[in-house]
């Protein structure tokens, strides 16, 4: 996927992801941190908006609530076949998971102006890019860890930062 294959110009694209300090956003397929403030964040971002994830991260998400993520259209891009619920179906490619993701933007969610990438870290690798944008829980630690989001800060620019204990929300664009 590059660039040019981006969402539509009414939609963006955007990442988010939760980060340490070290790169880390994962032990053991969990992250190793529990900071409520940002899963309040996660939710109120993509809450009715279609969101696109590997199926690692699915499945834990199904097994932590014992289902997919409420009020959300999830794509799990996934070479298996999985049985979903109405609320999540799988794509077998990147074109394929966007495109689930813009029709469900359109006839699911009122015509959502954003499809959020939501990892794992292969997941975000693959679609780095062609996302407009990032939202970034900056985690102000060194967690040991297994898995982690690699990103050059240099083709982006901080838009929004909202400084809290221990972390902050930061918001990047590509510079114009």
């Amino acid at each position: 996927m590059t660039a040019e294959t981006r969402s539509e110009p009414d939609r963006k694209l955007v990442g988010i992801v939760a980060v340490a300090e070290n790169g880390v956003i994962g032990r053991h397929g969990e992250m190793p941190w529990h900071i409520p403030e940002d899963l309040q964040h996660f939710k109120e971002a993509t809450m009715d908006h279609p969101i696109i994830m590997g199926r690692v991260t699915y499945e834990g998400i199904l097994e932590s609530l014992g289902e997919p993520l409420p009020g959300r259209t999830t794509i799990v891009l996934t070479s298996r076949d999985l049985e979903t619920p109405e609320n999540a179906v799988t794509a077998a490619g990147l074109e394929e998971a966007l495109e689930a993701a813009t029709t469900a933007a359109r006839e699911r969610h009122d015509d959502a102006d954003r499809i959020f990438v939501a990892g794992g870290a292969t997941v975000y690798e693959a679609f780095l890019p062609a996302l407009d944008r990032l939202l970034v829980t900056e985690v102000h630690d060194d967690p040991d860890g297994d898995t982690y989001f690699e990103w050059d800060r240099e083709e982006w620019a901080e838009r929004e930062r909202d400084d809290r204990d221990g972390f902050a929300f930061v918001e990047y664009v590509r510079p114009e």
